[in-house]
């Protein structure tokens, strides 16, 4: 019987050599800085600020008129003795787009709105602060209870074009996401 483990182990090696590691991604992932529930009439509303790093590879797909899009999803969770309850929950979408022909890039916000902006800067500037984050019924908040705020922007590789794909599941230059970022909420 013939030795497939020698085989096999290379093979292994080889597969983990290719694969992308996470650490790469840093550089370029999205990073939530700064997240609170802030007191309305009558409710709340999130308030963020977002780090949006492109790769020189994101920004060269950009620039060839490919759009970028993220989902930046909002939890207001309970935690538990086994899991957390989560209470509310949305997910805002944003797409970025360079036009060439007028040299502006198109920012397109989560109820449609589309802003255009001269720089590259402007545009991920805006796209930083969450616009047209969803009022949250002040009656969900009991007091005496603790919450948790959870924050994410996570980039949506099934926008990119067909072709780009699945090197932009393997390649690091297209981990762009963030991860959760957690705010203890005391009512």
């Amino acid at each position: 019987m013939p030795n497939l483990a020698k085989p096999l182990n290379y093979g292994l090696l080889f597969c983990l050599m290719l694969w992308p590691l996470p650490s790469l991604a840093d550089d370029f992932a999205a990073k939530v800085r700064y997240a609170e529930l802030a007191e309305t009439t009558g409710g709340y509303s999130v308030n963020t600020e977002i780090d949006y790093q492109l790769s020189p590879t994101a920004k060269e797909a950009l620039h060839k008129g490919v759009p970028l899009a993220w989902d930046v999803s909002i939890k207001i969770r309970q935690p538990g003795f086994l899991r957390n309850t989560t209470l509310y929950k949305k997910k805002l979408p944003y797409s970025l787009q360079f036009h060439a022909l007028l040299n502006q890039y198109e920012v397109k916000g989560p109820s449609g709105q589309v802003e255009m902006f001269l720089t590259l800067n402007a545009a991920l500037n805006f796209m930083a602060l969450l616009h047209d984050a969803a009022h949250i019924d002040k009656g969900l908040l009991k007091p005496g209870h603790d919450y948790q705020l959870a924050v994410r922007t996570r980039f949506n590789r099934e926008l990119l074009p067909v072709p780009l794909r699945p090197v932009a599941y393997l390649d690091a230059q297209w981990f762009l996401s963030s991860d959760w970022f957690i705010w203890p909420i005391q009512k």
